[in-house]
Order: structure tokens, then C-alpha cells, then sequence
């Protein structure tokens, strides 16, 4: 079996990955400047105070973005399954 199709595949599955955690990881990575920004200015460095607002932010960015997460996650997944069977039969 050639290598080709299964580091194909990886790159695939790496990337799909990127996309469904960025905009995730994006909301988190501005909501947390934001709360850094805000505690500098009041001089208040309190851990809980700015995982509060940053575990909010996550759960809003998933709960919005989860209908376009799991489409694209299924879109992969039915693509990957349906090549299985020639990737078998022709061995890559």
C-alpha cells in the first residue's frame, strides 16, 4: 500500500482540525486579551476573574458555531469512508 494516500489523508484530517478549533481558539484568544487588558488597568490579578469570561466565550463561539462544525466534520467523515473501498481494492 502507497504511503501517498494515508499522508493525504493526515494533512486532511490535521486541517479540518484547524478549522474547527480556530474560530473556537480565536473567541478565547480575544476574550482573554480583553479581560488581561482590563484586570492590567484595575490592578486586579485575580486567575478567576479571567477564566470566567474566556470559558463563557467558549461555550457561546461552540454553541453558535456547532451546526457549521458538525457539517463539516460529517462532510469529512463521509468523504474518508466512501474512499475506503478504493483504497482497498486498489491499494492506494
Amino acid at each position: 500500500m502507497e504511503m501517498t494516500p494515508i499522508l493525504e489523508y493526515s494533512r486532511l484530517a490535521l486541517q479540518m482540525a484547524l478549522q474547527l478549533a480556530g474560530p473556537v481558539l480565536l473567541a478565547a484568544l480575544v476574550v482573554g486579551l480583553l479581560v488581561g487588558v482590563a484586570q492590567t488597568l484595575t490592578q486586579l490579578h485575580e486567575p478567576t476573574v479571567g477564566l470566567v469570561p474566556r470559558l463563557l466565550a467558549v461555550i457561546i463561539a461552540v454553541l453558535v458555531l456547532l451546526p457549521w462544525m458538525a457539517g463539516r466534520w460529517v462532510e469529512f467523515a463521509g468523504g474518508l469512508i466512501e474512499e475506503i473501498p478504493r483504497l482497498v481494492l486498489t491499494g492506494g
